[in-house]
């Protein structure tokens, strides 16, 4: 068997799905969010994005406002259209206040403005998701 059967499966589980066209951008992300314990499929734009098959089972996507083949808020409705529950985090370095209206009326759970921090990345993702953040120790004087 191919190693290419294993990978398929590896990206269908993924946890999140990342829709971006730069690369670092996406190594990032995925850098963080791995060593935070969650598993990331990319897709470099909205039609691979669409036929990737994490988007059928991951439990959130990150996706770029600005895509090369489209409005990420198009691709935002369309993952909402087959998955009404699934949580989406918009991410762009285009930040308005009109951007972020438009994100979150195409369906998006929350606006992200790059750059962003990887504090600000992990508490999008899982305030996303519903997941309390990690306590803070208690400290003992």
């Amino acid at each position: 068997m191919s190693g290419r059967v294993g990978d398929e499966r590896a990206a269908r589980e993924a946890d999140v799905l990342v829709i971006d066209d730069e690369p670092v951008v996406c190594d990032g992300i995925r850098r963080v969010l791995e060593a935070a314990g969650f598993s990331v499929a990319i897709a470099a734009d909205g039609a691979t994005a669409l036929a990737h098959p994490a988007a059928g089972g991951c439990r959130l996507v990150l996706c770029d406002l600005v895509l090369p083949d489209g409005e990420g808020g198009e691709i935002v409705r369309a993952l909402r259209r087959r998955r009404p529950g699934l949580p989406v985090v918009v991410v762009t370095g285009y930040a308005t206040a009109d951007q972020a209206s438009r994100a979150l009326r195409a369906g998006a759970t929350a606006f992200l403005a790059k750059p962003f921090e990887e504090s600000e990345l992990l508490g999008a993702v899982r305030r996303a998701l519903g997941e309390a953040p990690p306590a803070p120790e208690e400290r003992e004087s």
